[in-house]
């Protein structure tokens, strides 16, 4: 097999790195957002709020270019050829991503860590249902690693067959607040990004601070998992996608 990524997950960004405290290595999967690796819909359910702010363009180091909207670096860059790869060669891609989890496994078994793998650091791919390996999805192929992921589609949230090691936590943009009360009535858990500080409770549910680690199978349900804005962009939205009255 030929590995095209020498370093597939992110366990050493800001956001990874809190995971330590938590007894876990914590490897985020990033790859370019929508449609901006050319090649198809990777957020098929994306609002114009949540592309206009993606983390995945607009925050850490793939915001540090001279020109935030056409500007260019290596993280983006890197990001836009995992998703091609993704769509253009499905089976290697699943492959090599496997390949990686599975180094991920013997290093947090030497560190004696938990393992937390989320796919989708910037995307919204359903790989609960994606052959990895001998037919299977990565969350059979490694039944003891834990998967967590943020998802705007409903049907992955509410699914009968989800496997028990793939937590999901619903996102909330400006288009699915009804969709969200759903979410939340079936007793799961869903993020919300508030623009000035937490607050006690939204939509009649205890607000917990989401941004203490990324380990989402540790939360209670169901609740709201409270994020701040990231990035310039986020913090003077004004697309409704950052929740600001409460």
């Amino acid at each position: 097999m030929k590995i095209r990524f020498s370093r597939f997950f992110s366990t050493h960004s800001a956001k990874a790195i809190k995971a330590d405290k938590y007894g876990s290595l914590n490897g985020i999967n990033y790859m370019a957002p929508h449609t901006t690796g050319g090649v198809g819909n990777l957020c098929p359910k994306s609002s114009p709020g949540c592309r206009s702010l993606c983390l995945g363009i607009y925050s850490g180091q793939a915001a540090i270019v001279k020109d935030i909207e056409a500007g260019t670096n290596s993280v983006r860059d890197s990001r836009q050829r995992k998703a091609k790869y993704f769509m253009s060669d499905r089976k290697a891609f699943m492959a090599e991503m496997t390949w990686h989890i599975r180094k991920l496994v013997k290093q947090s078994d030497k560190k004696n860590k938990n393992l937390v793998i989320r796919p989708n650091g910037s995307t919204d791919i359903s790989f609960e249902r994606i052959a990895a390996e001998n037919g299977k999805p990565l969350p059979f192929v490694f039944p003891s690693v834990q998967f967590v992921d943020y998802t705007k589609i409903l049907a992955r949230v509410l699914s009968k067959t989800k496997p028990d090691n793939y937590h999901l936590t619903f996102s909330l943009s400006e288009e699915n607040l009804d969709e969200a009360k759903q979410v939340l009535k079936a007793g799961f858990n869903v993020a919300v990004v508030f623009g000035h500080g937490l607050p006690k409770k939204y939509l009649g549910h205890e607000v917990i601070d989401g941004t203490l680690h990324d380990l989402r199978q540790l939360d209670p349900s169901p609740v709201i998992v409270g994020l701040d804005p990231k990035g310039a962009k986020a913090k003077t939205d004004t697309t409704g996608f950052v929740v600001h009255d409460y």
